[in-house]
């Protein structure tokens, strides 16, 4: 067990709370028998630390769970699990926690118009395609880009898709919405590797958890493309003129572009005195 180190550079004090009869030696951990009980970090603090614990068995079986302030605590059995569900939740925790991948998909429905049609469909599967691409390229090592940078101009595609959300001129965004979803995608896609890349991802099984994280963040994503069409669709259909659509729509584009201009100075800010 080595200890996370926290944003400031310095070593995170944690209690391990090892099975019984296990004791843990500098780095090491040892059993007198097997590895089977309950196994606890305490003393994480906030959302964004979590811990990966994987077993490598001489059987080969390979097992990986993720701990976090809210689940500290795990039982390992002599059973073998999913190694991929740990990764599954990480990916919807990452998309449904992170504020500016949530505008910019609220964003995207927003020059939509919330309509449920082939545009939307073909936006969001631009949005996830590029995502997935720099994803697994900033991942596996290809792509090399500082998150300071990244996290700005997350920002500022979240204003800009705001702004055009405004707009009732057929704009080039909002002819081909595709294009914008798949262009700014790219950059969110490095938004998620930098966050994948904190828990330090196991070479063996590098690949598998890189798919899973993805599926959970598409299932995340999905999850909010319904909620927030759904209610269109059915604020339309019960209150019919009495649902004020547009006063919503123009409201919620100046809630997400305030939030964007703050995220954008904010980032920017801290990238120049950085």
């Amino acid at each position: 067990f080595v200890p996370p180190i926290d944003s400031r550079g310095e070593v995170t004090e944690l209690t391990v709370v090892l099975p019984p009869g296990c004791s843990r030696t500098a780095d090491r951990v040892r059993c007198e028998g097997s590895l089977a009980g309950d196994l606890a970090i305490l003393g994480m603090r906030g959302d964004a630390m979590k811990i990966l614990v994987t077993i490598e068995r001489s059987s080969g079986v390979h097992q990986e769970w993720i701990l976090s302030a809210d689940a500290p605590r795990i039982t390992i059995g002599a059973a073998a699990r999913q190694p991929g569900l740990p990764w599954v939740r990480v990916g919807v925790d990452h998309i449904l926690g992170g504020l500016d991948h949530l505008a910019f998909v609220i964003g995207l429905l927003l020059v939509l118009q919330l309509a449920i049609d082939r545009r939307l469909l073909f936006t969001i599967t631009a949005f996830t395609i590029a995502h997935s691409v720099t994803l697994a390229l900033a991942v596996l090592g290809f792509v090399e880009v500082p998150t300071a940078p990244v996290e700005a101009c997350i920002a500022a595609s979240v204003l800009l898709i705001a702004r055009e959300a405004t707009h009732r001129e057929p704009t080039v965004i909002r002819r081909w919405p595709w294009l914008a979803a798949g262009a700014f995608g790219l950059i969110h896609g490095l938004g998620f590797a930098a966050a994948l890349g904190e828990l330090e991802l196991p070479a063996a099984s590098l690949a598998w958890s890189l798919v899973w994280f993805n599926v959970g963040v598409e299932l995340g994503q999905l999850a909010i493309v319904v909620a927030v069409v759904g209610v269109a669709w059915l604020g339309r259909r019960l209150l019919g003129k009495r649902w004020q659509l547009g006063q919503i729509h123009r409201a919620a584009c100046y809630v997400l572009g305030a939030l964007a201009a703050w995220w954008l100075l904010d980032r920017v800010v801290a990238l120049l005195t950085a």
